[in-house]
């Protein structure tokens, strides 16, 4: 079952700003330290895992953004999260 909290909507919008940066989850785990394994259980479209903000901290800057823009664009409905992220 999808979880509806925020870290599956931030979930959303990593992995939209990877696809938009044409990045790999192989590529953040090497930016951000993060074993691969472990972001894949973040990332994971249907039941994502609980992010921690520190973990969320480095993927933004791995993508070139803040933790609270991530955060922001995963408060936003679903069509104005895609123009943010």
């Amino acid at each position: 079952m999808a979880s509806n909290g925020m870290s599956a909507k931030a979930a959303k919008v990593v992995r939209k700003a990877l696809e938009d940066q044409n990045r790999t989850q192989e590529w953040l785990a090497a930016a951000t330290g993060i074993p691969m394994r472990t972001l894949a259980r973040r990332l994971h479209k249907t039941n994502p895992s609980d992010m921690s903000l520190e973990e969320l901290d480095v993927i933004a800057s791995a993508l070139g953004t803040d933790v609270v823009s991530l955060l922001v664009a995963a408060r936003k409905p679903q069509s104005q999260a895609r123009a943010a992220a």
